[in-house]
């Protein structure tokens, strides 16, 4: 595979109570970076691309297999009597060719022990990647990414106060998931997050507003500032400014860890992706150590060790930033509290290694703990140059200008830092 995902047993379309609703997986991927009209249905079309290898949480709609397709674990329009076909297309296309096609729908769906009548993307048709260990893309990313005919996120719907009076619905309250993972499989918390789960002291930082080509900026990923990169003791980020901090996008979709080889014009005194690779050939199992809100977060060896070579990319093309991947999450607790839409957090801590993720839907409280199956982490397939391997020649391919660093003043809400960076945070090429 080119990119890790999972999914989730807990999710379902659940129709009408005489209908047999089908139980359906979810797979969590998917920033869109482009959105335009396209297609039979200029209202209802959009085609959306993306880098290769780049999957995130700002997931625009709910992708529910294809529909009519008798195979087991997929969406089956005509067992719900709730079913409607909203009469708009969609498609999403891959920048590596591959490509969902098929319709809007709406039904009451379900995840964990929370349901709402929502729209979502019903594919009929799909090219490339392997599909067939997943059944659809779950959204739980910021309405401000979303398609127009699919405006609220999977998420958004189900914690959407507007909704609770629906004749079909338990809507959550409190606007919290929490993702944890490992290796082979993982587990979403809706609600807040099991104390249980976390070793040692957890810290909160704001998620950053990405800067709109009208000057105004939104909440478009989950994008946070990183202090400090290491690997076995030796600083990547070196900031020629050393109040300046590195955007990166909290990526579970992704694979690796994914860093800019760019020095954002000055801003860095080299780039870290060649930084990384004059270092780690000469380190015996190095430590990769993170640094947010002052806090550091290691990723030991074999974490991010993937098929006997580094799980650690250089960022192609848009945007020049750094993505926190699949790799991040195994040994971390990742909280992303929405309940403030002006102001959303997310707060991290290392996760206690004698908590067991959990293999079975249950509700604690008012949280409901989904158990999610978990795609094989592989590398992509990219010319030996990506890599983050020793190399005598890299690649100088040159970056778009989507990139930032910014000035970190978490006293500031994160519009306003972004405003008042702005000029700094988007250098020219």
């Amino acid at each position: 595979m080119e990119f890790g995902g999972w999914v989730s047993g807990g999710l379902s379309v659940r129709g009408a109570e005489e209908s047999s609703a089908r139980q359906i997986k979810g797979l969590r991927g998917a920033r869109m970076r482009r959105q335009r009209a396209e297609g039979l249905s200029r209202s209802g079309m959009r085609m959306l691309r993306k880098s290769r290898g780049v999957v995130s949480s700002a997931v625009l709609c709910v992708l529910l297999g294809c529909c009519g397709n008798a195979e087991a674990g997929q969406f089956h329009p005509n067992k719900s009597s709730t079913f409607k076909n909203m009469e708009q297309l969609f498609k999403v296309e891959y920048l590596d060719n591959a490509s969902l096609t098929g319709f809007v729908a709406e039904d009451v769906v379900q995840l964990g022990g929370y349901y709402v009548s929502t729209r979502f993307g019903c594919v009929t048709n799909s090219k490339g990647h392997d599909w067939a260990q997943a059944d659809g893309i779950l959204g739980m990313g910021f309405p401000a990414a979303a398609l127009r005919s699919v405006p609220f996120p999977l998420f958004w719907a189900l914690t959407d106060p507007n909704r609770a009076e629906q004749k079909q619905s338990k809507v959550l309250e409190n606007r919290i998931f929490t993702l944890m993972l490992s290796e082979d499989r993982g587990e979403l918390v809706l609600g807040g997050h099991d104390p249980k789960s976390v070793q040692g002291e957890l810290v909160t930082t704001p998620v950053r507003a990405s800067p709109l080509p009208d000057g105004s900026a939104a909440f478009m990923h989950y994008m946070i500032d990183v202090q400090s990169l290491t690997v076995g003791g030796h600083e990547l980020l070196q900031f020629k400014d050393k109040s300046i901090a590195i955007q990166a996008i909290l990526d579970s979709g992704t694979s690796c860890l994914v860093v800019p080889d760019d020095t954002f014009e000055g801003g860095l005194l080299v780039s870290p992706f060649k930084e990384f690779q004059k270092q780690f050939g000469d380190l015996d199992e190095p430590m990769i150590e993170i640094t947010i809100e002052g806090q550091k977060f290691q990723l030991p060896y074999d974490d991010y060790m993937v098929d006997d070579k580094p799980c650690v990319m250089k960022m192609k093309s848009t945007p020049r930033t750094f993505l926190l991947g699949d790799v991040f999450f195994r040994r971390m607790v990742v909280v992303h509290n929405l309940n403030n839409p002006l102001q959303p957090l997310i707060t991290l801590g290392q996760r206690d290694p004698k908590y067991e993720l959990t293999a079975e839907l249950k509700t604690i409280g008012e949280r409901s703990h989904v158990p999610l199956g978990k795609k094989a982490v592989h590398k992509p397939n990219l010319p030996e140059s990506e890599h983050a391997v020793s190399a005598k020649k890299a690649s100088s391919a040159k970056s778009s200008n989507v990139g930032q660093l910014s000035q970190h003043n978490p006293s500031l809400p994160p519009i306003q830092q972004q405003q008042q960076q702005q000029p700094q945070q988007q250098p020219q090429q």
